[in-house]
């Protein structure tokens, strides 16, 4: 299996699948034949990731996305040169994450640097990876995709690793950019979380919940039971830690969709309705600190 993410405009609406969709975690979420009623069940689907498997598409197909991967790399090879880096007036911090995706492995795989400093026109230092308590295997030469939260937005440019060091730490040289591509952030950004929550509806019943993903505006939300349609109203009451200050908030939100999640899950999109402004600056610090630590979605 090789599970690689689709964009959502290549998904067809109304019409049988060609191939299986699954979710981030490797989860099957629609079976090849089946149909996805609307655009709107698939875009909340989409928050999350959705990837199908190369390995089961037909050799043309398969051929057809190898030669539009192609295209784009040598559309960006030849492109000319965008914003500099750093961009003028924005001065990246020492010890800030940064997000890091080796080009030619695994591409849904993520790690997390610390930027050590930069040497404008020469290098950039930053720290070698860990995934889980094991640092990660980096190799002079590789190419890397870079991304870079500086100020209200997102910097990503290729490089390439020039030199992978142990000593006095681990850490690597990383190629200078000549330029990078430059992201504003949402109005409203998504950000992944694992958050344990409660939900009670209109009647007074209380569920657990789990928190998947959030914004200032909204969150999705796991629950093992049902606790309501879609245009029902619910209070989330959502504890949050933003570095190591703590607080509960409760929050008025409105159920904009519901559909199956995870086995015996269900998932349901929540809109917050008109959150206080204390209750807004505690979301949009946890939002932010999520977005430091490389979980935007």
């Amino acid at each position: 299996m090789n599970l690689q993410p689709i964009a959502i405009e290549e998904i067809p609406i109304g019409k049988p699948l060609p191939w299986q969709l699954y979710d981030r975690d490797g989860y099957t979420l629609f079976s090849r034949g089946e149909k996805i009623a609307d655009r709107e069940q698939l875009e909340t689907l989409a928050a999350d990731g959705l990837l199908r498997d190369v390995d089961a598409l037909p050799q043309n197909e398969k051929m057809a996305i190898w030669n539009e991967k192609m295209a784009v790399w040598e559309e960006h090879e030849g492109a000319p040169p965008g914003t500099p880096f750093p961009p003028p007036g924005i001065k990246p911090q020492m010890g800030e994450r940064v997000q890091l995706r080796i080009l030619g492995r695994d591409i849904q795989a993520f790690y997390y640097a610390q930027l050590i400093g930069y040497i404008k026109d020469q290098s950039i230092l930053v720290t070698v990876p860990l995934d889980g308590s094991q640092r990660v295997i980096m190799t002079d030469g590789e190419r890397v995709e870079v991304r870079m939260l500086t100020g209200n937005n997102i910097h990503i440019f290729q490089s390439m690793i020039l030199r992978v060091c142990i000593s006095p730490f681990h850490y690597m040289h990383l190629e200078y950019p000549a330029a990078a591509r430059t992201q504003p952030l949402r109005k409203s950004p998504w950000v992944r979380v694992a958050l344990a929550a409660s939900v009670t509806n209109t009647q007074g019943s209380q569920e657990s919940a789990h928190v998947i993903n959030l914004s200032s505006d909204g969150a999705q939300i796991h629950t093992p039971r049902s606790v309501g349609k879609k245009n029902d109203r619910l209070r989330l009451t959502l504890p949050i830690d933003v570095d190591e200050l703590k607080t509960t908030l409760t929050l008025d939100a409105l159920i904009e969709h519901v559909h199956p999640a995870k086995p015996d899950m269900l998932e349901y999109g929540l809109s917050f309705n008109t959150p206080s402004a204390e209750d807004t600056l505690w979301l949009k610090c946890l939002i932010y600190q999520r977005i430091a630590e490389g979980y935007l979605i």
